[in-house]
């Protein structure tokens, strides 16, 4: 895996990823908690994720088209250019008219847009830089990259809104769009042009729908293991911050707390899943991954105090995260590298209308009936993508990359 990391390509863009995710981490929190000290309001955070998602479902139709065609490394730089630009904009702006949340709204929607493009490019380019021998452990490095920054950026970025406020941890997650920029700016890299790539965008995006409907037991895996990424997206977005405030009373630390075991958790995956690769199918591990996942989340609102409550974010971290590193893999083993983008937009479209419908239906029952039937629907989550699992080891016990 540290082999990899001789790739100079990979490794600066691999450090460019984590200080941009620590960015988002403070960005994430400060969102949240401006929202809950304005509103109180469960439904109105998970509104505002809602929007923060929506955008990336129109751009979508673009992003496939877009990555497959251009320069992934300057278009990575691009985007975190005008993201920090984004933020900038908004702090000045409020340096001359006081604070509303309705100007909240076009900031996440804007920011949304610029994040939806950033992460689709981000795995499509990974997987042009390293080998295919190498994707597992390259999965592996690109998920430890997203786990630092969500211990850092979560963790830190908890503490600066608690200590100063919401907009000190706003400037730090632009100053860290700028810093990731350079780092990628300078990885060195010769872009190479797609050939036989249709200059009808449409037609060229159905033909990524196309290739997965022709792997229909890939296509069942991904929509349905999906679900936990939709979980943490979408419902834990609103969920964790309302366990920490409404279970325990601990507010954004605690908020940070929780997020930062998950962090944690989801790091230690990175060594965990490459060891028991080596002694446990893929099929197996995904559905041991996704049981033990709902469990610690189930449980994690049930504990005498946060501190406890964190050991099974952490469990959850470990097993969600091991369970993306595989399923990533699969992806890559199976997606030929001229059409991922493509790919991914489907996949990104569908997941975008799964997250807004589990973040706002998640805030809804946080607020009008009670913190337990949330958790259990975000558990349910998990349910789903362990039945999608169990259908295709059902149906076959030699299931395209598994092994």
């Amino acid at each position: 895996m540290i082999k990899i990391l001789q790739n100079r390509t990979f490794l600066f863009f691999f450090l460019g990823n984590i200080i941009s995710l620590i960015g988002f981490g403070f960005n994430m929190i400060a969102v949240s908690w401006l929202v809950l000290e304005k509103t109180g309001s469960e439904f109105t955070l998970g509104k505002v994720i809602a929007i923060s998602t929506l955008p990336g479902l129109v751009i979508s139709i673009f992003t496939g088209y877009i990555i497959d065609k251009f320069n992934r490394k300057f278009l990575l730089v691009y985007l975190d250019i005008i993201r920090a630009f984004i933020i900038i904009i908004f702090l000045i702006y409020l340096n001359f008219y006081q604070f509303n949340i309705k100007y909240l709204y076009p900031l996440v929607f804007f920011m949304g847009i610029f994040n939806s493009i950033f992460w689709s490019t981000a795995q499509a380019f990974a997987q042009e830089v390293v080998s295919k021998k190498d994707y597992f452990n390259a999965n592996k490095l690109l998920s430890a990259s997203y786990q630092i920054g969500s211990i850092l950026g979560a963790g830190i970025g908890g503490i600066v809104v608690h200590i100063f406020n919401p907009f000190n941890a706003l400037w730090i997650n632009s100053f860290t769009y700028i810093v990731s920029a350079i780092l990628i700016f300078i990885a060195p890299y010769i872009h190479q042009k797609k050939e036989n790539l249709d200059n009808n965008f449409l037609k060229s995006n159905f033909k990524g729908i196309e290739y997965l409907f022709n792997k229909k037991k890939l296509l069942t895996l991904l929509t349905t293991t999906i679900m936990s990424d939709v979980a943490i997206w979408g419902a834990l977005s609103v969920l964790t911050l309302s366990i920490s405030i409404q279970v325990y009373d601990k507010g954004t630390w605690g908020y940070g707390l929780l997020d930062g075991f998950y962090g944690v958790g989801a790091l230690f995956s990175v060594i965990l899943v490459g060891f028991c690769t080596k002694y446990l199918s893929r099929r197996i591990l995904l559905k041991i991954c996704y049981l033990f996942s709902f469990i610690a989340l189930f449980l994690s609102a049930k504990m005498a105090s946060i501190f406890i409550a964190s050991i099974f974010f952490l469990i959850l971290g470990l097993c969600n995260n091991s369970a993306r590193i595989i399923v990533r893999t699969i992806l890559m083993e199976n997606v030929k590298n001229n059409i991922m983008g493509r790919v991914q937009t489907f996949l990104g479209i569908y997941t975008r209308l799964l997250v807004v419908f589990s973040s706002l239906f998640c805030g809804y029952l946080i607020e009008k009936y009670n913190i337990e039937i949330s958790v259990i629907f975000t558990c349910f989550h998990y349910f789903i993508a362990f039945s999608g699992v169990w259908l295709i080891s059902y149906q076959t016990k030699k299931s395209f990359s598994f092994k």
